[in-house]
């Protein structure tokens, strides 16, 4: 465990999800016998599509089970180097892992439990502009553990305790493709945006999601996803870009270059 060590933790900061500005819920463990409904049950169209998608991405049950390593990678919108890093997620998720470059800094990170440590830059006790930056001050530290445990984690967190899913499904498209989707609010104390995930209409392969902080007001992002990279059984979306949706405007891309499962 590294020497800069905050413990304990306060609680969870809502959902905010982007590209610059990600605060995400808290971590549950995947629950694959019936997805999470509102005004539904497991058994509604809604449900039986995400845990298709589960049965298809994870049809081990590896995630929230097993301890799992991956290898992250981001740019920014001009195409330049934003985050590379080693990922490790311990077997009940509580336990997470980072290392690497991020934001032109080296980074060592690690969470167990409510406890978390950090060194930036050789750095075991950094200062607060420091922690700022690398985004250290936020959900009392353990903000990176809620940020990739739910991008990587999908389709899986959808399925987390506090998830609302609305139970019909829809036939849309999404990016020129033929898509099923299904809408997702949260109980207040895990989030507040809204949130729409796109299936492949045959297989329900995760293709795609959109989130709204105000629907409204047509703010918040979409990402696509593209490809697959498999591990361990797992078979999670390799490529990932952001974008508005107010104008389509390029956000930034993450690719998950490669996945173990122990």
């Amino acid at each position: 465990m590294y020497s800069f060590l905050l413990t304990p933790r306060r609680g969870l900061a809502g959902r905010l999800p982007a590209i610059h500005l990600l605060v995400l819920a808290a971590l549950g463990c995947v629950v694959q016998e019936g997805a999470p409904r509102e005004g539904g049950g497991p058994d509604s169209p809604a449900a039986q599509l995400v845990n298709r998608s589960i049965a298809f991405h994870d049809p081990e049950g590896a995630w929230g089970s097993r301890a799992i390593e991956m290898v992250w990678f981001g740019t920014g919108s001009d195409g330049g180097e934003r985050v590379s890093v080693d990922l490790g997620f311990g077997s009940d998720e509580s336990d997470f892992s980072l290392s690497g470059r991020y934001a032109g800094s080296s980074i060592e990170y690690e969470v167990s439990g409510e406890d978390w440590a950090a060194t930036v830059d050789g750095d075991g006790s950094p200062d607060e502009e420091t922690l700022a930056r690398m985004r250290l001050d936020r959900e009392d530290g353990v903000f990176w553990r809620s940020y990739y445990g739910f991008l990587a984690g999908l389709p899986m967190k959808i399925a987390d305790p506090g998830t609302r899913l609305v139970p019909e499904v829809a036939e849309t498209t999404f990016e020129g493709r033929d898509v099923h989707a299904v809408r997702v609010t949260y109980d207040p104390e895990v989030g507040g945006d809204t949130w729409y995930f796109y299936f492949d209409a045959d297989t329900a392969e995760l293709v795609g999601c959109r989130f709204y902080h105000d629907e409204s007001a047509n703010d918040g992002e979409y990402i696509t996803f593209d490809g697959l990279v498999e591990g361990g059984g797992l078979r999670l979306p390799r490529y990932r870009e952001w974008y508005t949706n107010a104008g389509d405007r390029f956000l930034g891309s993450d690719q998950i270059r490669s996945v173990t499962v122990r």
